[in-house]
């Protein structure tokens, strides 16, 4: 328990305990009583208006007016209070009834009519709404009924009272009742969060002071009520307990944490306005004079009437209930879906269906670097690359037609970026008619490099960046299996290595040999435009690929600048290096007719070429002594 309510319960305990004690100890002393009496009051009402006070300033906006006019009923009360206080025990006149302290308390009853009838209308539905007044107007009508033949009729008959004293004999009576029943409503028809310590409190505030009125009545009637007596201190502790309940209710909002859930239907709340109305038809029953078929039939009818009214009431409730837990069963979809669209960690959006998105989730802003605003409108193949647009609009219309696609786009986001995105779409049908488009994407960005990646290492050779032999044997493969039918059509094979590389290596190391590698490397891509690929078989040795060559002249040509270009020095770690070539060159179909054979005979070719130091070429057909 918090230290406020600790301190509360101390206040009330003391309070009353002091004020029952004042009472019990002075029981003969009528002017003890009547300023002990009245100065407890006066203090009473100062503490509660001390703890309105703070509630007022601590209140949210939906329940200051509320705590408002409790407060400002309280201070009517402390001005009646001082009225009396001061005609009994300053001028030592005995307060009259009705007098001018009961214009205060009634203002004060009305205040706290007020701010229940207020919080009603602001917390409950209109429905609600509709139902309490008619309930509180039926109920006063039967209290004012048998207040009338009760208390008024027979005064009227039996004594000189005033009409004034008339009226606020019966104004006392219905002002609790009808407190009595708003704080009813409020407790039976609020949700089960509002029903907390603060609403028990008001409840029992409100129930002390219709006790409290009811005992003044009596005792006025009777006319034995003095100032001191022993209903006073229940006036004020419920004044304390009002205040109190107002500081409870800013702990209560603060601790609400329960969702929310439809009541259950009072029976209780439900029957008594129609319990009161048959009460008071049967009692006008028993007192009629003249009891026949119409008195009968009327008072048959009213039964029926509020029968079926009960039953009907009955299954709107069930109704209500069951659109209730409909609602909260479609309100669970709608927040599971928005929780599957919106976090949904790849690009998720939904189209028209003219292509403009009207809803995205955030990774899909995100992949195209767009806020939400500016991206709901715009039609969606605004983002696809311009060379994608027509395949995609051909998927699109497949989807148009009530068919789900998936396929693979590149999509070019705000900064210009180019990002590969799996599409699937799927049409959204409602009603058995199409009305958009749904959307997930998947980028693939990341993937389709690692795949170019693995399949650039899969035919390149990593040092050089030249083709790798695999991809040399593939292509070679391919161009003689392919091979036109033509005279003229022919392909060439230059197989190489370096002379004196294992020198170098072992000489100047692996490092630099490898550096030799890249050097020749980029030699050879200075003639990339002249020959189909060029590639590294691995150490020293390269095979460059050439077709359809239109004379010997030709390739004897290409084969001398090749030559020339590779036998200059190579300027390495501040090393001069002069490796030159060996070059063995087989032709296909003169050579070959297969691409082991030409890689087999452009080897031998290159054996003899390594004859010359200096670096040389020389051709397969030459050891054959057979011209091109």
């Amino acid at each position: 328990m918090s230290k406020r309510p600790k301190i509360f319960i101390l206040i009330i305990l003391l309070y009353v305990l002091g004020y029952y004690g004042w009472i019990f100890t002075f029981p003969d002393s009528a002017s003890l009583q009547i300023v002990g009496g009245s100065l407890f009051s006066i203090v009473g009402l100062l503490i509660a208006l001390f703890y309105l006070k703070l509630a007022v300033s601590q209140a949210n906006s939906k329940d200051r007016k509320f705590w408002s006019f409790i407060g400002l009923g309280t201070f009517f009360y402390l001005i009646a209070e001082l009225i009396w206080f001061f005609s009994e025990s300053v001028l030592n006149e005995d307060v009259s009834f009705p007098g001018s302290p009961d214009i205060f308390y009634i203002l004060q009853a009305l205040c706290l009519l007020y701010a229940l009838i207020h919080k009603i209308l602001k917390e409950a539905a209109i429905q609600q709404r509709i139902s309490f007044l008619f309930d509180v107007m039926i109920i006063l009508v039967v209290a004012s009924t048998f207040s009338w033949h009760f208390l008024i009729a027979p005064i009227l008959t039996t004594s000189v009272a005033s009409m004034e004293a008339l009226v606020v004999s019966l104004i006392y009576p219905i002002g609790d009742l009808g407190m009595l029943v708003a704080v009813s409503f409020l407790f039976f028809n609020l949700s089960t969060k509002d029903k907390n310590h603060s609403m028990y409190l008001i409840i029992v505030a409100v129930a002390l002071q219709a006790i409290a009125d009811s005992v003044y009545l009596y005792l006025i009637a009777q006319d034995t009520y003095i100032t001191g007596s022993w209903i006073d201190p229940l006036f004020i502790v419920g004044m304390i307990l009002l205040s109190f309940a107002g500081l409870q209710s800013n702990l209560d909002q603060k601790n609400i944490d329960s969702p929310e859930e439809i009541e259950r239907l009072n029976v209780f709340q439900m029957l008594t306005p129609y319990g009161g109305v048959l009460i008071l038809f049967v009692f006008m029953g028993f007192h009629s004079t003249n009891f026949d078929i119409v008195t009968m039939g009327s008072g048959l009818s009213i039964l029926l009437v509020i029968i079926r009214q009960i039953l009907i009431i009955f299954e709107n409730h069930k109704l209500v209930r069951r659109y209730y837990h409909q609602a909260q069963i479609l309100e669970m979809s709608e927040e599971r879906y928005k929780s599957l669209f919106e976090y949904h960690p790849d690009p998720v959006y939904s189209t028209d269906l003219s292509g403009k998105f009207d809803s995205a989730n955030t990774a899909c802003t995100h992949l195209l670097g767009i806020s939400k605003v500016d991206l709901i409108g715009q039609n969606s193949l605004r983002y696809v690359k311009d060379s994608h647009r027509k395949r995609v609009s051909q998927e699109l219309k497949a989807v148009f037609n009530g068919m789900p696609r998936s396929y693979e786009t590149v999509v070019q986001n705000v900064a210009g970026s180019a990002l590969h995105v799996n599409i699937t779409n799927v049409p959204i049908i409602v009603r058995n008619e199409l009305v958009g488009i749904f959307g997930i994407g998947k980028d693939v960005t990341e993937a389709r490099r690692i795949e170019q990646e693995i399949h650039y290492l899969a035919y390149h050779d990593a040092l050089t960046g030249l083709f790798n032999r695999p991809a040399f044997e593939e292509r070679l493969s391919g161009l003689i299996k392919h091979r036109p039918s033509k005279n003229d059509s022919n392909v060439s094979l230059f197989f190489m290595d370096l002379n004196q590389f294992k020198h170098v290596n072992d000489t100047l190391g692996h490092d630099v040999g490898d550096q030799l590698l890249k050097a020749v490397a980029t030699r050879l891509k200075t003639f990339e435009d002249l020959f189909e690929m060029m590639a590294r078989q691995g150490g020293d040795e390269f095979t460059l690929l050439l077709r359809d060559v239109a004379t010997y002249e030709q390739l004897l040509h290409l084969a001398d600048r090749l030559l020339t270009a590779l036998q200059e020095p190579y300027q390495i770690d501040h090393h001069v290096i002069t490796c030159p070539p060996s070059i063995g060159i087989s032709c296909h179909p003169n050579d070959a007719l297969t691409m082991l054979e030409m890689m087999k005979h452009a080897d031998l070719a290159m054996y003899h070429a390594k004859q010359t130091k200096t670096g040389s070429y020389v051709f397969y057909s030459e050891l054959q002594h057979m011209p091109l």
